[in-house]
């Protein structure tokens, strides 16, 4: 079987290996110079930056994503580290403390600072155990036979029952049932910010997922209860970059081609049903089945055709939700910036009013960094991204895609002076230490992702909102990746991805 491959992220790498690598002839296209995608690393002068704080959850040897990269040969080519982040908040720090403090270090520092919550608190704690216990259930009914699956299925419901009177609650609602504090309440969404989805339209028990304690202390255990088990936030050493080489090595060695500096500006459709694919120049390659990732607007409307695809399909396309983009800089500095940081992981949150933020980024207001940013810095944990004594660090913070007044081109020096000063409220002096920059705007990401509308993170996860199925209505194409309905997010693109391929292997 012919297969054609569009876009070399991690979803369309991972489609294609798993393909490639039980015989068939893929080829993957990319029209960026690297493969990679988002994740494609960016270099100057001696460092080396991921696009993003890119902490990964799952890659454990029997975590999901982990078991995932071990079937495809992938896992023992890159070396990762248990991580953990950290937030700062306008008057205080979630910090882990310097000896290790159990489990709930995160809750009873909490209730320190919000001693009228107490109760709440404990309250959220039994439910935040209940759903990892539920999740814990579902990962083990995966593998499960179909006895033991029936056996799963009933300790999951009897685990879920008491969770699912507030199923259709959105974080709104959950956050307001546990605290009466509105500061207490954003530091278990505040990263929200990041979807661009307020509270009151993201699902409640998604709330457990973004937080997971794990993610705030790597020395925790995995088992926190009887069948509850937490999953752990990586970094991978060397940047994201290797594994996407090392997915790249994988499929070339099965016989697979990934191609560079090849944009794919059709998708042939006959009797409605792929064809193959024409690039840039005009070259047709065949294919029986086209497995796209990317924008899905782009994939469907501009590269099938909206007269190949059913009109409700296409009503629905045009509703979907997409998160906007990321003003980033890339900074070499000649300094250790770790006394101002939580690790390599720092979150910096200038306001509570998360529902503002989101709004006046929808409207074209760029905040400048005023309501928060994040720090990465790779360096820290791989010493190689950056020249000897120096350091990779990356601050980027949410941002429209395009401006209300002006465009990025003529104002992102001016946007770059802000942000720093903004920056420098937290990490004095950094100026005076910075040896390069550079400056991505969302007129960068565009040209990089090759996007009428850059959404850094895919889709919006709004309740209740369509997703694009992995199986479209085209006969051989499917569609993976963040805008896709596994949505985005490295542990999410590739399970999605695989699981998709697993699909066209058994339909096709």
């Amino acid at each position: 079987m012919k297969v054609a491959i569009i876009g070399s992220g991690l979803s369309g790498l991972t489609a294609g290996l798993t393909l490639a690598k039980v015989g068939h002839e893929v080829s993957v296209f990319e029209q960026y110079h690297r493969a990679g995608g988002v994740t494609a690393p960016y270099e100057r002068q001696g460092f080396k930056w991921d696009l993003g704080q890119l902490i990964v959850e799952g890659f454990g040897s029997d975590e999901p994503v982990g078991i995932i990269l071990a079937e495809l040969g992938v896992l023992d080519k890159i070396r990762v580290r248990v991580e953990d982040r950290g937030y700062v908040f306008p008057d205080f720090a979630l910090k882990k403390p310097e000896e290790y403090a159990g489990i709930k270090w995160r809750i009873n520092l909490l209730k320190q600072l919000f001693p009228d919550e107490a109760d709440g608190l404990e309250h959220y704690w039994k439910d935040y155990l209940r759903f990892t216990s539920v999740m814990t259930f579902a990962r083990r009914l995966e593998k499960a036979s179909a006895l033991a699956a029936l056996y799963l299925k009933i300790r999951m419901y009897l685990r879920l029952l008491p969770l699912l009177p507030k199923k259709d609650w959105s974080a709104q609602r959950l956050m307001a049932h546990y605290f009466k504090s509105e500061k207490l309440r954003i530091v278990f969404i505040s990263i929200l910010a990041d979807f661009f989805t307020p509270d009151s339209q993201f699902i409640g028990l998604g709330v457990f997922a973004l937080n997971p304690e794990a993610s705030f202390d790597k020395r925790m255990p995995r088992l926190l209860a009887k069948d509850t088990e937490q999953l752990y936030h990586y970094s991978i050493l060397g940047g994201i970059s290797t594994l996407v080489d090392a997915l790249v090595r994988q499929i070339e060695a099965h016989g697979g081609k990934v191609y560079t500096n090849r944009l794919i500006e059709k998708i042939q459709v006959e009797a409605d049903h792929v064809t193959g694919v024409v690039d840039g120049n005009g070259e047709f390659t065949p294919a029986d089945v086209v497995v796209a990732s990317g924008g899905a607007k782009e994939t469907f409307f501009k590269l099938v055709g909206e007269e190949h695809l059913p009109a409700d399909f296409a009503a629905n396309l045009r509703t979907l939700h997409l998160m906007d983009s990321v003003f980033m800089l890339h900074l070499g500095v000649d300094f250790d910036p770790s006394p101002y940081l939580h690790g390599p992981i720092t979150y910096f949150y200038g306001s509570t009013d998360l529902e503002g933020a989101i709004v006046e980024a929808k409207s074209g207001v760029f905040h400048e960094g005023k309501e928060g940013f994040v720090v990465h810095v790779p360096s820290l944990h791989s010493p190689e991204m950056a020249p000897p004594g120096q350091h990779a660090m990356t601050i980027y913070t949410i941002c429209p895609d395009r401006l209300a007044e002006g465009d990025w081109s003529s104002r992102k020096e001016e946007f770059t002076d802000k942000f720093l000063s903004y920056t420098e409220a937290r990490i004095p002096g950094l100026r005076q230490h910075i040896r390069t920059i550079d400056i991505l705007t969302p007129d960068d990401f565009r040209l990089r992702t090759y996007l009428d509308h850059h959404a850094f993170g895919g889709i919006m996860p709004v309740m209740g909102m369509w997703r694009v199925p992995f199986k479209s209505p085209v006969q051989g194409l499917w569609f993976v990746g963040a805008q896709s309905e596994s949505g985005g997010g490295v542990n999410n693109v590739i399970p999605g991805a695989y699981k998709t391929a697993q699909r066209i292997l058994k339909e096709v």
